[in-house]
């Protein structure tokens, strides 16, 4: 099964390349922790939160389950 970052939904992963001047670090930190991750269980609260800080969606307007599963931010597999 292919890695997070791979299988993130393009509009979400234009939008956090769209940052990566602005916030160089935090871009790098977020693609290498979908990188190293296959399941969204798995990522830390932290990097599930700036995916969708990145996805301009506020936190409060995710659905919980999207927020728990990345649904919303993951391709189908």
């Amino acid at each position: 099964m292919d890695n997070l970052w791979k299988r993130l939904k393009p509009a979400v992963k234009t939008k956090i390349l769209a940052e990566k001047n602005e916030y160089p670090y935090l871009v790098k930190d977020v693609k290498t922790q979908l990188q190293k991750h296959t399941f969204w269980t798995d990522l830390p609260i932290g990097t599930c939160r700036h995916v969708v800080n990145f996805s301009h969606d506020s936190v409060f307007d995710v659905p919980l389950l999207d927020f728990m599963y990345g649904d919303l931010f993951i391709k189908k597999a």
